[in-house]
C-alpha cells in the first residue's frame, strides 16, 4: 500500500499539478472520474493535498529541503516580532519593517499566497470530485472529504491571518480572502472572485470544520501515523484556534467562549493524548535532536501531539512529509532579549553547550555566527525537521488564557499556567496562586508570556501580538501594517475585482 501510494502521488502530482497564477489554465491529464473513483487513487490525491498544506505552512515539496522555495508562512509568524532577528542584509528584511517593494512582491509575499491557494485547489479537488465521482463506499468516501474540509479551513484561515484586513483586530466588515470552493479552471477575467468579508471568511472557515467533525476519525492515537491526519480532536483544536483569534481583540464573549469550550473539549479527550509534566518532553519527545535524520528519532513522538508534518525523510513510513531548514543562523538568529524571558534552568531557554543540557535555544554550528543562537526546534540544516501544527500545550494555553477573560482570576486558568511554566525545569519553580495576581489583567499578561515562551517559532507570535493589541518588533506599526499586502501581480490581473488591504493602497 505504501508503495503504491508513493507512486499515484507521484503521478498524480507530476499529471494535475494545478497553476498557482490566476492566468494560466490548470494542466489535468488525469481524468478526475478515474483519479476519484477508486479509494486508493483517491487517497493517494488526499496525501497529496495534505503535502501542500505541510509545504504552504512550512517547508518546500517533498524532497526539497529549501524554505524559501514555500515555507514562508512559518517564518514570517516569527519575523518581526521579539523572537526572531533576521540579518540586515536579508531580502526578508523588509517583513520587520513592512516597507514592502516590489520585488517583495513577487517572491515571499506571492510565494505565501499562491501556494495557499495552490493547497486549497488540491482540497477543493477532493471535496468536489470525491462526492461526483466516487464510488467506494460512503463511510471512506465521507471521511476523505471531512479530511479535505479539514485542510481547507486550515489553509484559509492561515490567508486570514497574513492577508485579512482586520482579521486580527475585530473588523468583520474588513476585507478577507478569496473563499473557492471549486476547483479552479482558468484565468478567465469576467469571473474574478473579490474577496469576502472577514466575518465571511471566518464563517466559511467554522463551516468546513464543523461540516468535517462527525465524518473525521476518532481512533486513538496510539502512534505517530495518527498524529499526520486530520482527526475529530484536531478539528476541536483548530476550531478553539478560529475563536479565540476572531474573538480576542475585541474580546467577544461569545467567541471566547466557544474558545474555551473547544479547548475543554480537546484537553478531556481520552485518545492517548496527553500532557507530559516530565521536565526532559520538550527535548527527548516533542523536538527530538534529530541531528542525524534517523527514522527512530522521528517517529519517537509526544503523547502531546495533535497534529504534524513529518520531515521529507519519514515518506517511508508518512508520504505526507516535506522538508525545510528552518531558522538557519546564516539568514536568522534568536534575539537575546528573548532569551532573557527564560528564567535560569528552563530547558526550552539556552544553556551553554559545554554543560552538556539540552536545550531548545542553542549555538548551532560554530562554523556560522558563532556568538548568535538558533532555535533547536528546528535542528537539522539538512532539513530533517518535524513541524507541530496542533498540540494539547496550545490548548491548555487558550483554556487558560479564555477562563481568565471570562471569569476573572480562576483556579483553573492558574493551574493550566503552572502546568506549562513549571513542565521543563528539574527543580520546580513556586507554583502561581491566585494570590499572585493582582488582576484578572495580570493574570492574562502572564499567560501570553508564557504562550509567547512554550510556542515560540511554532508559528504563534505574530498572530498572538496582533490579536492582543501589542506591539510587533517596530512599535510604529499600526494595525494596517501588520498583516502582508496582496500580491500586486494578482491585484493588477483582476481589473479591480481584488483590492488591496487599506494599509498598502
Amino acid at each position: 500500500m505504501k508503495n503504491i501510494l508513493k507512486s499515484l502521488i507521484i503521478f498524480i502530482t507530476a499529471a494535475s499539478l494545478v497553476s498557482c497564477e490566476l492566468d494560466l489554465a490548470p494542466e489535468n491529464v488525469m481524468v478526475d472520474e478515474i483519479t476519484y473513483k477508486d479509494s486508493k487513487t483517491a487517497e493517494a490525491a488526499l496525501i497529496g493535498a495534505y503535502t501542500r498544506l505541510n509545504s504552504a505552512f512550512s517547508g518546500a515539496p517533498t524532497g526539497v529541503n529549501n524554505y524559501a522555495n514555500s515555507g514562508y508562512f512559518l517564518i514570517y509568524s516569527d519575523m518581526g516580532t521579539p523572537t526572531l532577528m533576521t540579518r540586515e542584509n536579508s531580502s526578508l528584511i523588509n517583513m520587520e519593517t513592512s516597507n514592502y517593494n516590489t520585488s517583495d512582491h513577487e517572491s515571499y509575499i506571492l510565494s505565501i499566497w499562491k501556494t495557499l491557494y495552490n493547497a486549497i485547489d488540491y482540497a477543493n479537488n477532493i471535496i468536489v470530485n470525491v462526492n461526483k465521482y466516487g464510488d467506494y463506499g460512503d463511510s471512506l468516501m465521507n471521511q476523505h472529504i471531512a479530511e479535505a474540509k479539514f485542510i481547507r479551513a486550515y489553509e484559509y484561515l492561515m490567508l486570514l491571518q497574513a492577508y485579512g484586513d482586520g482579521a486580527l483586530t475585530g473588523d468583520m466588515n474588513g476585507l478577507g480572502v478569496i473563499l473557492r470552493l471549486t476547483p479552479y479552471d482558468g484565468y478567465k477575467p469576467e469571473e474574478i472572485q473579490a474577496r469576502s468579508t472577514v466575518s465571511d471568511s471566518y464563517q466559511q472557515i467554522i463551516t468546513d470544520l464543523q461540516e468535517a467533525l462527525p465524518y473525521l476519525p476518532n481512533q486513538n492515537a496510539t502512534n505517530m501515523a495518527v498524529r499526520t491526519r486530520a482527526s475529530r480532536t484536531a478539528a476541536f483544536a483548530l476550531l478553539s484556534r478560529v475563536h479565540l483569534y476572531r474573538g480576542s481583540y475585541s474580546n467577544n464573549t461569545a467567541d471566547i467562549q466557544l474558545a474555551a469550550d473547544y479547548a475543554d473539549s480537546v484537553l478531556k479527550n481520552n485518545r492517548n493524548y496527553f500532557f507530559s509534566t516530565s521536565y526532559t518532553h520538550h527535548t527527548s519527545w516533542l523536538f527530538p535532536l534529530n541531528t542525524s535524520g534517523a527514522e527512530t528519532n522521528s517517529a519517537n513522538y509526544s503523547d502531546e501531539v495533535i497534529l504534524l508534518a513529518p520531515h521529507y525523510t519519514s515518506t517511508n513510513n508518512y508520504a505526507n512529509g516535506v522538508g525545510g531548514s528552518f531558522f538557519n543562523k546564516t539568514s536568522f538568529s534568536v534575539d537575546n532579549n528573548f532569551v532573557s524571558m527564560y528564567a535560569s534552568g528552563d530547558r526550552r531557554g539556552y544553556f551553554d553547550p559545554s554543560t552538556g543540557t539540552a536545550c531548545l535555544i542553542w549555538k548551532g554550528s560554530d562554523n556560522y555566527y558563532p556568538t548568535e543562537l538558533t532555535s533547536f526546534k528546528y535542528n537539522n540544516a539538512n532539513g530533517y525537521n518535524n513541524v507541530l501544527l496542533i498540540r494539547l500545550s496550545e490548548m491548555k494555553l487558550t483554556r487558560a488564557e479564555a477562563l481568565a477573560r471570562l471569569q476573572g482570576i480562576n483556579d483553573e486558568s492558574i493551574t493550566h499556567l503552572n502546568d506549562i511554566m513549571r513542565k521543563a525545569f528539574q527543580t520546580k519553580p513556586a507554583a502561581y496562586t491566585q494570590a499572585s495576581f493582582a488582576s484578572a489583567q495580570q493574570l492574562i499578561d502572564q499567560i501570553l508570556a508564557e504562550r509567547m515562551k512554550e510556542l515560540a517559532f511554532e508559528g504563534h507570535t505574530r498572530w498572538d501580538l496582533i490579536r492582543t493589541g501589542r506591539n510587533l518588533r517596530n512599535p510604529a506599526l499600526n494595525n494596517d501594517k501588520k498583516i502582508l499586502p496582496i500580491p500586486n501581480y494578482d491585484v493588477n490581473i483582476s481589473y479591480g475585482s481584488i483590492i488591496q488591504n487599506k494599509g498598502y493602497r
